[in-house]
């Protein structure tokens, strides 16, 4: 990766970690919890957009990132009934605790 590559991401306050589509793209076939919020993943077939760990299985060649769900909806895409990227991120301790509880 080129320095100029990772400066540009530090000021977008993008993690360098996923500076560029091919690094963006790994975590979407992990199904990768830890990328969520840093990125959005669109698909031009569907017209939706999902965080990182959707289990919804696009094709590489339908997909495109935001950096934002904001930047996502300007760009027409709107938001996975299933992962639903527009609302909070769930928090993994309340559902460790409900779980706990049971």
């Amino acid at each position: 990766m080129l320095s100029a590559d990772i400066d540009a991401s530090a000021r977008r306050g993008e993690p360098a970690a996923f500076s560029n589509d091919d690094a963006r793209w790994e975590p979407v076939q992990r199904r990768d919890r830890s990328a969520d919020g840093a990125f959005f993943c669109a698909v031009s077939s569907t017209g939706v957009y999902c965080r990182p760990s959707c289990a919804a299985r696009p094709r590489r060649e339908n997909v495109v990132f935001h950096a934002t769900a904001a930047e996502a909806e300007r760009a027409g895409f709107r938001p996975c009934r299933r992962c639903r990227p527009n609302a909070p991120a769930p928090d993994p301790s309340r559902s460790q605790r409900i779980v706990a509880r049971d």
